[in-house]
């Protein structure tokens, strides 16, 4: 059936109008929070250079923003390369909550801006929190703001917990595959989920800030695919470990403890020199504590290495211990979580919820009585 080119033109118009007048209904009845505006709180490593659009990428970045009003919308980009494990082209996901109650898990996709949180809330006072749960390597974000009801209020955000601990780590500490089914699986961003990590669960266990800097396959010494550079020592002194980030500067947040958990990728194919995994370790020990003079350094152990490779990981961990002590460190600590494999396995051989909660326990004992906590 032909269509008269006039009624064409006609009905094209209409159709025009009618999304003119939908987004200025929605512009005429919302205003926009700039990400530069005082009442938003972040929680980790942002890169402020341009503070209407700070960039992050760790696990575990966070944003509070609290507003009076009966709707809220995300505005955010997202910079993902490549494809996850099944071909798909990659995104971060982030866990929100409003009121401290989880509500939904969201997609934060290349070339899309706007997000929806909640709508037909009933008037009054709400705190988003919006929790990145997909590690570094799935990609940069950058926070353009919140849109809220045009009459409604940006508000304080809640104070900050009293206590702040750091985790750096590889992909145990990042949460990889632990929302995933079976040590098969394939790994995809939608299974990572930092925020049930034993770290963060940990964390939330003492009522602390949480700050991680974690990235899959990185080592201390010698990285999972073998390579030497790139490895979480380097990292840890970057806003985010994208190259064209910058470096941190540490005197902007101050831990009361930071876990070390690395090397299961320095042994994940032999078993590294002893002299240059202690050195390196040390090294990373010594730059903390320059740094935190005050805090307390936690060497973890676990929890998917075993036999000969974490015999060997625990001898040079008590060595690393031992150095610290005898130069007059007495803050430094060793613990060894339990390995995985009762409880299941998520993607990839990792530790899954269930398995990070039996670490979380074990270790949230340990930190308060190290702590007097």
């Amino acid at each position: 059936m032909k269509i008269k080119k006039s009624y064409l033109i006609v009905f094209l118009c209409l159709i025009s109008a009618s999304l003119l007048g939908f987004t200025f209904l929605r512009q005429n009845n919302s205003q926009t929070i700039s990400a530069d505006n005082a009442k938003i709180q972040y929680t980790g490593r942002f890169d402020f250079a341009n503070p209407k659009q700070p960039k992050f990428a760790w696990t575990g970045s966070q944003v509070t923003f609290t507003f009076e009003g009966t709707f809220c919308n995300l505005l955010i980009n997202n910079f993902s390369e490549g494809n996850d494990k099944t071909g798909k082209p990659n995104a971060n996901y982030f866990n929100i909550l409003i009121n401290n109650k989880l509500v939904k898990v969201l997609k934060i996709e290349n070339g899309k801006t706007e997000y929806e949180l909640a709508k037909d809330l009933p008037k009054g006072k709400y705190t988003v929190h919006i929790f990145k749960r997909t590690e570094a390597l799935v990609g940069v974000c950058e926070l353009i703001g919140f849109q809220i009801d045009k009459n409604g209020k940006a508000l304080d955000s809640p104070q900050r917990p009293k206590r702040k601990v750091e985790f750096i780590g590889d992909s145990i500490t990042c949460g990889y595959g632990n929302e995933g089914d079976t040590k098969e699986c394939p790994f995809v961003p939608e299974t990572e989920n930092g925020m049930m990590s034993y770290a963060a669960i940990m964390a939330q266990s003492i009522a602390a800030e949480y700050v991680t800097t974690c990235y899959s396959g990185r080592g201390v010494i010698q990285n999972y695919d073998k390579s030497k550079q790139g490895t979480m020592p380097e990292l840890y002194d970057l806003v985010y470990p994208q190259q064209n980030s910058t470096q941190w500067k540490f005197d902007s947040w101050t831990p009361d403890a930071v876990f070390i958990n690395l090397g299961t990728n320095d042994f994940a194919h032999e078993i590294p020199d002893s002299t240059s995994f202690v050195l390196s370790y040390n090294s990373l020990i010594n730059k903390i504590v320059a740094n935190y003079p005050k805090a307390k350094v936690f060497c973890l152990a676990g929890s998917m290495m075993s036999g000969e490779k974490l015999t060997t990981i625990k001898n040079y961990l008590n060595q690393i211990v031992s150095y610290q002590l005898k130069k007059g460190n007495t803050k430094v600590y060793f613990f060894e979580m339990s390995s995985q494999g009762k409880l299941g396995y998520g993607c990839d051989w990792h530790p899954n919820v269930a398995q990070n909660q039996q670490n979380a326990k074990e270790l949230t004992a340990f930190v308060k009585e190290k702590m007097k906590w």
